[in-house]
């Protein structure tokens, strides 16, 4: 997203602070003592995998997948891997954008960088029946709290990240989540097209087949200056990515284009500038774009699943049997 990434400092506004520190101290109280356990209970503990304390934060496995978070870093999930094979860039291909990091949209709001509080500084963590729940300081300018709970599940191999936007200002906010994965580049990912038309300097390197939008990673095709992004609305509330034979899946819920944010679009895609060694691409996702009275929330979930593709199974633009293998896997077919 380095086209609206514009240079300045953060403003911070502090009228407001006396409510937000009485309203973050019962939203704390709230998250790490009530609200997750009877949602939890109700989920089913046996179904849930140990949450383990590891060197950089904690550390959640589902078989031969392991997903690791570091409170200390915005709550960041710092890798996804396979077999020990790391399907998220790490800090040296970039050390701002790595990881896959939670943003308030839209990006208009903030310019850049993103609020620390929310992306980068550290989040209050404790481990509750088998979930990390981890809640941000607010934001200074907004108010905004963000809650990360992270649950790992053995029944169909996912984990399961639901993220809450708290309004903890005296004041109306209008906003939606947003969820910025960073991945490898040379890869492939694939999604079915919504409402409307595609945005963006990406768009000769994409390609729709079936009503699928396919998006492959090709240097020669990658904008020289300007966009490198692609926004639009998608459908049936998945994507895939694939990267040398190991597919992420993403499930979300599906909403109408007129719901999100102002310039924004349920799925995006950026691409880095080209440098060796330290190139990525962002996978993002948007929810419903909302209005936060003094004290409400926003709630949003997203399921993802790594698997490494079914022997003969290739990972080329407009293959039907990956839009088949997906829509199986989050219960479309």
């Amino acid at each position: 997203m380095e086209l609206k990434r514009t240079a300045g400092a953060r403003e911070a506004a502090h009228e407001h602070m006396p409510m937000i520190k009485i309203r973050f101290k019962q939203i704390v109280t709230w998250f790490f003592i009530g609200l997750p356990l009877a949602g939890l209970q109700a989920q089913g503990r046996r179904d849930l995998v140990p949450v383990r304390q590891v060197d950089d934060g904690y550390s959640l496995q589902v078989g031969q997948v392991e997903l690791r978070v570091n409170p200390e870093i915005g709550g960041r999930i710092t890798s996804l891997s396979l077999a020990g094979q790391d399907f998220l860039t790490d800090s040296l291909v970039n050390s701002f954008n790595w990881g896959s990091s939670f943003w308030p949209s839209p990006q208009s709001d903030w310019h850049w960088p993103p609020p620390a509080e929310i992306d980068n500084a550290p989040y209050q963590a404790r481990v509750v029946h088998g979930a990390l729940i981890m809640v941000s300081q607010p934001d200074p300018r907004t108010g905004l709290v963000a809650t990360k709970t992270i649950t790992g599940h053995r029944r169909n191999g996912s984990f399961v990240i639901e993220y809450r936007l708290t309004n903890t200002s005296d004041s109306v906010r209008q906003v939606a989540p947003w969820e910025v994965t960073r991945v490898h580049t040379g890869g492939v990912a694939f999604f079915p097209m919504g409402e409307g038309a595609l945005r963006g300097g990406l768009i000769p390197l994409m390609t729709e087949k079936d009503g699928i939008q396919w998006f492959r990673y090709e240097v020669d095709k990658l904008p020289k200056k300007g966009d490198r992004q692609i926004y639009t609305d998608g459908a049936e509330g998945w994507f895939a990515e694939v990267n040398d034979g190991v597919m992420l899946v993403k499930q979300f819920p599906d909403y109408p284009k007129s719901a999100a944010a102002p310039k924004e679009g349920e799925v995006e895609l950026y691409a880095s500038p080209v440098s060796p060694g330290h190139s990525y691409v962002e996978v993002e996702h948007q929810g419903a774009y909302k209005t936060l009275a003094p004290g409400e929330s926003l709630d949003w979930k997203m399921t993802w699943f790594l698997r490494r593709l079914p022997a003969g199974m290739t990972a080329e633009v407009g293959n039907a049997a990956l839009v088949d293998y997906v829509r199986k896997l989050v219960g479309r077919r």
